[in-house]
């Protein structure tokens, strides 16, 4: 079969491609070429499509990073009240349209696959699915990803009228749900290692690409009380000498690569972490950790082993400096465990202008003062500090409470759980006063 595979626009007050790739497309494209169908994939958030540069020229920062090419749009009235600019990031419009119509006269289309990651940017998502049913009126059309396996029920009702298929869940799971309704065979994928068995190619992507973004392991075996992760995967990791072949392939095609990122959920949880370490010194990249790595697994060898590497951009767990608030909200990590993180950091010779925290802010037991402390101490150690604005998530404990306590309804829209945008309505947390001081406080700290 002939499968469209997009990757949607981002519908936000802000965004930037910090190494974002749409990993569970890739993956369900890599399964359906495995299966023996043929897949178009459409990036919509690629900034080098080869269509776009020509007019529009990426100006690519740190590491491979940018902006988006963006452009203001109206906001769904749900937002109006927001006094912030709401814009598409992503190819523009009528760029979007001439792939599709190119694609509808070459080859007959089978199905179209769409997934949508963050909760709140479902509408980016519904805007790309319109466009799609403009120009493909009857073709079915099915939507996975993140948004519409925690929120199923407002998939269903939101997208009925575009006759999309819902398709929720994690790993092959939604991609059987496609071929059963596609009346295709499904059962090579019976008790198929997915993934330890399928490489993430890139072959997608005809354009330059200025990095790669891999993961080791899925999934996390702790349970933070503002994560969904562990009730979405079980903790399972990639052996290593799959992902070494996966990387040897990766650059043999595209040799310019040199920034590889790894967007595990815990990255140095796996149990031969060092072994895997070890066998990465062997390429000539730079390696990335931007989704918080375990601060109590670094010690002297892992810090050593991850220099030697050479790991490039370093983000810790920390979330706050309130002993309370960490032992709450899991207890991974605590003001011992980041000091001894960072001293082995430093130890091993890191740019400390590369190392991180994530600090959680607008917690719903949190204040001001919590934050503001652990941005003194985050300093005080010489690493950066990132500011994470809370989200409600639908599964996680701090959702539930909220819930519980009438703070959110169980049938809020999600684009009012924008982390960027509660503070303008919600009736727990920090007020946008606050958290617009915390954020010039840092800037200041920073700055100085």
């Amino acid at each position: 079969m002939n499968f469209l595979v997009v990757n949607p626009w981002i519908y936000d007050f802000a965004a930037y491609d910090f190494w974002l790739k749409p990993l569970g497309l890739l993956y369900i494209s890599e399964v359906l070429t495995y299966l023996g169908h043929s897949v178009t994939f459409i990036d919509l958030l690629n900034r080098h499509d080869d269509d776009l540069i020509s007019k529009y020229p990426p100006k690519d920062k740190k590491y491979g990073t940018g902006k988006f090419y963006n452009e203001g749009v109206e906001k769904p009235d749900i937002l109006k009240n927001i006094p912030r600019k709401f814009k598409r990031y992503g190819l523009p419009l009528k760029l979007f349209e001439s792939k599709l119509e190119a694609i509808k006269k070459q080859n007959k289309v089978d199905a179209i696959l769409v997934g949508i990651t963050l909760t709140y940017w479902y509408y980016g998502g519904e805007k790309t699915i319109e466009i799609l049913r403009n120009i493909f009126h009857s073709t079915p059309i099915f939507l996975g990803g993140i948004y519409s396996t925690l929120y199923t029920k407002h998939a269903e009702d939101n997208f009925s009228k575009f006759g999309v298929n819902i398709s929720p869940g994690t790993g092959m799971s939604p991609l059987k749900t496609v071929l059963e309704a596609l009346n295709e065979d499904t059962t090579k994928l019976d008790n198929f290692n997915w993934f330890e068995e399928i490489d993430l190619t890139y072959d997608f992507y005809d354009s330059y690409l200025t990095y790669v973004v891999l993961v080791s392991s899925v999934g996390c075996p702790f349970h933070c009380t503002y994560c969904v992760t562990p009730k979405m995967w079980k903790f399972q990791y990639r052996s290593t000498d799959k992902i070494i072949n996966n990387i040897e392939c990766i650059l043999k095609k595209r040799p310019y690569v040199k920034d590889i990122v790894f967007f595990d959920d815990a990255f140095l949880l796996r149990k031969d972490i060092k072994e895997l370490l070890k066998y990465l010194s062997k390429f000539e990249v730079r390696y990335h950790l931007p989704n918080g790595i375990h601060a109590r697994r670094v010690d002297d060898e892992i810090a050593l082993l991850l220099k030697k590497a050479n790991f490039k951009t370093i983000k810790l767990g920390y979330e706050s400096y309130d002993f309370n608030i960490q032992k709450g909200t899991g207890f991974k990590v605590t003001n011992n465990d980041l000091v001894k993180a960072v001293t082995c950091l430093k130890n091993a010779g890191f740019d400390m202008n590369d190392v991180y925290a994530y600090v959680l802010v607008n917690l719903p037991s949190q204040n001001k003062n919590d934050v503001i402390q652990a941005v003194d101490f985050c300093h005080s150690l010489g690493i950066k500090v990132n500011l994470n604005e809370f989200t409600p998530i639908p599964g996680t404990v701090e959702y539930e409470e909220l819930v519980k306590k009438n703070a959110i309804s169980s049938n809020i829209d999600p684009l009012l759980l924008n982390n960027t945008i509660i503070p303008y309505w919600s009736s727990f947390g920090l007020s946008i006063g606050d958290i617009e001081e915390v954020k010039r406080y840092t800037k200041a700290k920073y700055t100085n």
